[in-house]
């Protein structure tokens, strides 16, 4: 059977994803950034997330090229970086307060939480690379609403008024077996 793509990317644009973007340096020292929704934490022990970026992208070269990248975790407040770095091509750094990580990638204000990496594995996707990153760093930062993507739109977190108050931690708690 074939999938058709633009159904298959319909669907999967179901399913509600933060926003993110990622962060390298060329080896003349040049920032680059692109935004992703392909994000996802891999393991806790080791600590490995992972990203894809598509083949025709202009910024995969450097990620190839580089041992070590950021993720930037976007908040609710930062829609024009995500807009900004969707097409890294034409984004402008200026516009953007960011400091250098450790690992010498940008880190960007105001966003939720960073993680500093380094590259573990890269694999082939069908159309995309998928990247493997080992996290040697991490920076939470204050409590405020996520970005989020759904069905090709910018979305709002909205609590649930059927929060429950779990005082044992046990829905929150990813150890469990059966989460991730």
């Amino acid at each position: 059977m074939t999938i058709d793509p633009r159904s298959l990317r319909n669907v999967l644009g179901c399913f509600a994803t933060g926003v993110a973007v990622l962060t390298t340096r060329t080896p003349s020292g040049q920032h680059v950034a692109v935004t992703i929704n392909s994000f996802s934490s891999v393991s806790l022990d080791p600590a490995l997330i992972l990203f894809s970026l598509a083949k025709n992208a202009n910024v995969l070269s450097h990620f190839q090229a580089s041992k070590s990248f950021a993720v930037n975790i976007l908040s609710h407040r930062q829609e024009s970086l995500s807009n900004m770095f969707a097409r890294p091509s034409s984004a402008d750094w200026k516009h953007f307060r960011f400091v250098e990580g450790e690992n010498g990638c940008a880190l960007f204000a105001d966003s939720l939480a960073q993680l500093e990496c380094d590259v573990h594995t890269e694999i082939d996707g069908g159309d995309h690379r998928i990247f493997l990153g080992q996290v040697v760093r991490l920076h939470l930062h204050s409590v405020i609403d996520p970005l989020l993507f759904y069905r090709g739109r910018y979305g709002a977190y909205s609590h649930s008024p059927w929060e429950m108050n779990v005082q044992d931690g046990t829905l929150t708690d990813f150890s469990i077996g059966g989460w991730g």
